[in-house]
């Protein structure tokens, strides 16, 4: 476990923090390989593998904040390529969503004489959702998948019109320098975000000593990972995040200025809830 001494953890830079979570929602998180597990019902049978190239048009789902929230259709066109000479018996697709357990989507692929294959599914949606959609394309038999699977994972990224929420900041007030050891300690933020929780891109932890000096001369990144031997999160997506620290006997006697808050995909930050901690 990190440990202060400073206090010792790994920190991320706020600036790569921010782009490094709009980026991940802003573009299309490609992905074509060959699944030990296609989607169908066993047995699975991964050769031959006749297909060779997948594409979604469009590649990305995104909307504009100034065309308001509203409802809308999106159609999504799958276009897929054999390998020279390769043949399919009965070319399908299946879509699912993060999150959910049953298929989204599903049907079969059309073949041209050149051997391409096409598809197309619509969904309605609203322009402040997101969502990570993944679509598999495979040749299917009665009983099980002939063949390779290949996917690619299609993003869509709505627009936030609210901050997120730090609602509250738990840690503990004073923490004794151990003689011998280490102690553990762990600060603990709840989050919500009103238009959902996937939309937190960040929760951010600053701690100040007494001369204005940022430990670790950036934020430390709060998870909610279920992590607890290294983020000490004790549960994964119940809102609460978790950043873990020890001290040792090296440690010097401080008080540290404690910052928490959020920020979510659009760049909004929660307000921002101060405390104390002191090292003795």
């Amino acid at each position: 476990m990190p440990e202060i001494a400073g206090l010792k953890t790994s920190s991320i830079n706020l600036f790569r923090v921010l782009i490094a979570s709009i980026t991940a929602f802003l573009f299309l998180a490609v992905a074509i390989i060959g699944c030990d597990s296609p989607p169908g019902t066993a047995p699975y049978q991964v050769s031959p593998q006749p297909f060779a190239t997948l594409t979604l048009t469009p590649g990305e789902l995104t909307f504009d904040p100034e065309a308001g929230i509203r409802d809308t259709t999106v159609t999504v066109v799958i276009s897929a390529q054999l390998r020279a000479g390769a043949s399919v018996q009965n070319p399908s697709f299946s879509v699912r969503r993060q999150g959910f357990s049953e298929v989204f989507r599903q049907g079969s692929l059309t073949q041209d004489s050149g051997g391409n294959l096409t598809a197309s599914f619509s969904f309605s949606t609203a322009t402040n959702n997101s969502a990570l959609f993944t679509v598999y394309v495979f040749d299917q038999i009665e009983g099980g998948v002939l063949s390779n699977t290949l996917q690619r994972s299609l993003i869509q990224t709505g627009f936030t019109t609210q901050p997120p929420e730090i609602q509250s900041l738990a840690h503990p007030s004073v923490v004794l320098i151990p003689t011998e050891g280490t102690t553990s300690f762990r600060f603990l933020a709840r989050v919500v975000h009103p238009e959902g929780q996937e939309n937190i891109a960040a929760v951010l932890l600053e701690l100040f000593d007494s001369a204005g000096n940022m430990l670790g001369g950036e934020p430390f990144t709060m998870l909610d990972d279920g992590d607890e031997q290294n983020s000490g999160d004790e549960e994964a997506g119940d809102g609460i995040f978790t950043r873990a620290f020890s001290i040792g006997p090296n440690n010097q006697p401080e008080t540290y200025d404690v910052r928490a808050y959020a920020l979510d995909r659009q760049g909004l930050s929660s307000d921002t809830i101060s405390s104390t901690l002191t090292i003795q």
